[in-house]
């Protein structure tokens, strides 16, 4: 998901209670956050409004994205009981924004107006807020897309905590990527309980508490422990036992010099905001004093973000049109301004993906592979690549709406397609520790000879 600057303003009724509907930054694919709920109905035209400022981005934990384990410690304000008229209010806002501003004319087959017939009165008579959102959700999820979504004002505030890549738990202080078996530890924050513990990056956590990890709880009060069963790759599984603490770190990339003088960065999510900025200190360390030979960007797992990190971390490959973004409202293109340092444009680059590496990362890998000569190794990836703006509601509530979608320099489309790789590497690089990963090992084959090692 991005955050870009169009903005939209429903003005239905009650000016004193509007906040109006305003759009923040784009994105591409959902945020890191809870549980997607889904999108409200209008029935009163959304005049358009001047652009507004973009407001830090926010998370919501979708599955197999990355979520905190914990529980953030900032306190949200109690919500207001919504009344019937700021009910009508938003769903309008919503139903009018999806009208006007959905990427596909045809709503993907759904009669639209059909919709808000059905839900306009179901609204009306829902008992509890709760039960008005549940409607919303259901209402947006007959568009049977996965970009868009209605987040009520609780989750549209635990959202803006998340994205700016600050945690600030109580529990152990990992980031973690749920699986079907278990839950990947994708970072480790530093002095963080899970660390003292000796926990880090490719562990996986199979059960709490006796119980299988899902089913389990990692949250719990400070000064509480947890019975954690790991399973490290290569290794047997162990039980160690963590006393939940406050934890606050920084989620960022992971850089390494390999053999041979090969440079590896691993960026699992563009949702933090200044990712791009993170990035591009990462590679001045790495190529300062000595350059490396060549570059493995590892973007497995990656589910995207801003496009402000995305473009920033192709500027240090790319410049130029490299797409455009296409929408009702005509195309835009997609330039990379050149000029970031370190200026890395020629380097011998090798990019990892897999099936879990979706929307602006799949774009970052498309574009790298036909702009800057990278070999792409891995899996097919998610190709979801659709734009989604957010747009911030009456009450405090916000909506996600698919807006664009994207094209290649030559026409290309990723979306249903993916990013398909140079040369497939399908086993499963979670069960591998760094030293035994087989798509590190590919890329590093490649890398060495075409730097002419050995």
């Amino acid at each position: 998901m991005r955050r870009f600057w169009p903005t939209v303003c429903a003005l239905a009724g009650l000016a004193l209670l509007v906040t109006g509907c305003t759009s923040r930054r784009p994105s591409a694919a959902l945020p890191p956050t809870g549980t997607p709920i889904a999108v409200v109905a209008a029935t009163t035209a959304i005049p358009p409004a001047p652009p507004a400022t973009a407001a830090a981005p926010a998370p919501t934990r979708a599955p197999g994205r990355p979520a905190p384990l914990s529980v953030v410690v900032e306190t949200l304000p109690t919500a207001t009981p919504i009344g019937a008229a700021l009910r009508r209010q938003v769903f309008n806002e919503v139903w009018n924004t999806i009208n006007e501003k959905y990427l596909y004319p045809d709503f993907g087959g759904v009669d639209w107006a059909a919709v808000r017939d059905e839900f306009a009165p179901r609204i009306e008579t829902a008992p509890s807020d709760e039960a008005f959102f549940t409607l919303l959700s259901e209402m947006v999820g007959r568009l049977r897309d996965d970009h868009s979504r209605f987040l009520p004002p609780s989750a549209a505030q635990r959202e803006d905590l998340r994205t700016t890549g600050r945690e600030a738990q109580v529990g152990i202080g990992v980031i973690g990527l749920p699986l079907s078996d278990g839950l990947l530890i994708q970072h480790v924050f530093p002095a963080s309980p899970a660390e003292r513990a000796g926990l880090r990056a490719r562990d996986r956590i199979v059960a709490i508490d006796g119980a299988f990890y899902a089913d389990g709880d990692i949250q719990g009060p400070v000064g509480s422990q947890v019975r954690l069963t790991v399973v490290r790759p290569g290794a047997q599984s162990r039980d160690i036992v963590i006393t939940r603490r406050h934890v606050e770190g920084r989620i960022g990339p992971t850089a390494l010099r390999l053999a041979g003088d090969i440079g590896y960065l691993s960026v699992t999510t563009l949702w933090v905001a200044d990712m791009d900025q993170q990035v591009s200190e990462a590679l001045s360390t790495l190529t300062t004093p000595a350059p490396v030979r060549g570059l493995i960007l590892d973007l497995r797992s990656n589910p995207g973000g801003w496009r402000s990190v995305m473009t920033g971390i192709l500027g240090h490959f790319v410049a130029g049109e490299v797409g455009s973004f296409t929408s009702r409202m005509g195309d835009m293109p997609l330039v990379i301004k050149p000029g970031a340092v370190p200026d890395l444009r020629g380097i011998p680059l090798v990019v990892l993906v897999d099936e879990t590496t979706a929307s602006y990362a799949e774009v970052i890998a498309a574009v790298l592979q036909r702009r800057a000569g990278a070999v792409v190794v891995g899996a097919p990836t998610a190709g979801n690549t659709e734009t989604i703006y957010s747009y911030e509601l009456s009450g405090g509530a916000r909506l996600w709406v698919a807006q664009e979608g994207f094209r290649l320099s030559d026409g290309a489309s990723l979306e249903g397609v993916g990013v398909q790789p140079d040369i497939l590497a399908l086993d499963d690089w979670t069960r591998f520790s760094l030293a035994d990963d087989p798509g590190i090992g590919s890329a590093l084959k490649l890398l060495n000879r075409s730097a002419g090692g050995q």
